[in-house]
C-alpha cells in the first residue's frame, strides 16, 4: 500500500510559477525580439529560472520592460486554457513554437494557451487565468554560455519580499551616506572616486616603504628582519624577491606571515607552507 498526500499550498506556488513562466517567455520574446527560444527551465516553489536563446545579457531597461509587459498580462487576469490535440492537428494548428520546451515524444500533445500570448505543449501545472499568480519580479539575469541567458524570477509573496528587502538595503545605505534616495547614486560616485583616489596614495606610500626596507635588508648583515605592521603576502613577497638577489639566507616577519629562505630557521608558527625555493609561515 502506498499512501500519497498531495500539499496543495506548495501545488499552488507551482502553478502561479509554472503560468509565470510562459508569461516571461512571451515577454522576453515581444521585447527582444522573436529569435528567444526556450532552452529550458528550472522550477521551485519559491524561484524559478528561465534560460532563453539571446547573445547578451539583458539590460536593467530591458528587464524593466520586460517585467512590465508580464505584469500587464497577470493584471489582466487573461485566461489560461488547456486542450489536448493530436499531434498533427497541433502542429498545424500552432506550428512548431509548441516545442520551446522541449521535443514531446507523445502522440497526443496536451497545449497550453496563455490567452493568445504563450502557446506551448506543456504538461505542468497552470493557473485558469493569470490574475491569481500575483506580481513577478525578475531578481537575476547572466549569460550562461553563448547564446544563452537565464533569467530568474519570483512571483506573488516572493516578489513583494524581494521588493522589501532592495526598499532595505536602500534606506540602509540613505542611512550610511545621510542622504535621500535621489543622492545615494552620486553620493556613491563621489566616495568611490575619493576611495580609489586614496587607495592610489596607498598603493604609492607603500612601494615607498618597500624601497626603504629594501635598502635597509641590503645593508644590513643580519638574517633576520622585522616588518613593523599588519602586511598581506604579496607585500612581503615584493619585498622578499629583490631581496633574494642580495641575500641567499633570510626570513621576513610580519604581525601574521613569514616569508623564509628554506635553511631559515623558524619557530612558533600555526602552519607552514613549503614552496621549495622559499617558505611560508602563518603566525
Amino acid at each position: 500500500m502506498v499512501k500519497i498526500k498531495i500539499d496543495l499550498g506548495q501545488r499552488e506556488k507551482l502553478k502561479r510559477l509554472h503560468t509565470a513562466t510562459h508569461i516571461i517567455n512571451f515577454s522576453l520574446r515581444e521585447i527582444l525580439g522573436n529569435h528567444v527560444w526556450q532552452n529550458g527551465s528550472n522550477l521551485k516553489t519559491e524561484i524559478g529560472s528561465l534560460d532563453v536563446t539571446h547573445y547578451e545579457n539583458l539590460t536593467i531597461d530591458e528587464i524593466q520592460k520586460v517585467e512590465k509587459l508580464a505584469n500587464k498580462v497577470i493584471f489582466e487576469n487573461r485566461k489560461v486554457t488547456i486542450e489536448e490535440l493530436d499531434r498533427a492537428e497541433a502542429e498545424k494548428k500552432y506550428g512548431f513554437i509548441l516545442y520551446q520546451g522541449g521535443a514531446i515524444p507523445q502522440k497526443t500533445l496536451r497545449v497550453v494557451k496563455v490567452f493568445d500570448n504563450d502557446i506551448e505543449a506543456c504538461g505542468g501545472l497552470h493557473m485558469e487565468s493569470t490574475g491569481g499568480i500575483g506580481m513577478v519580479k525578475i531578481v537575476d539575469t547572466q549569460k550562461i554560455q553563448d547564446g544563452v541567458v537565464r533569467v530568474k524570477f519570483v512571483v506573488n509573496e516572493y516578489a513583494l519580499d524581494f521588493v522589501a528587502s532592495q526598499q532595505k538595503i536602500l534606506k540602509e545605505v540613505e542611512q550610511v551616506f545621510s542622504v535621500d534616495e535621489t543622492s545615494v547614486v552620486k553620493t556613491s560616485e563621489k566616495f568611490f572616486n575619493e576611495w580609489k583616489k586614496l587607495g592610489k596614495q596607498v598603493d604609492k606610500l607603500k612601494d615607498e616603504l618597500k624601497m626603504v626596507y629594501l635598502e635597509s635588508i641590503k645593508n644590513s648583515k643580519e638574517n633576520e628582519f622585522k616588518l613593523n605592521g599588519d602586511f598581506d603576502m604579496g607585500f612581503l613577497m615584493d619585498i622578499f624577491n629583490k631581496a633574494i638577489i642580495d641575500k641567499t639566507s633570510f626570513k621576513l616577519v610580519s604581525d601574521k606571515f613569514i616569508v623564509a629562505t628554506p635553511d631559515a630557521e623558524v619557530k612558533n608558527f600555526k602552519k607552514e607552507i613549503d614552496k621549495k625555493k622559499f617558505k611560508i609561515y602563518v603566525v
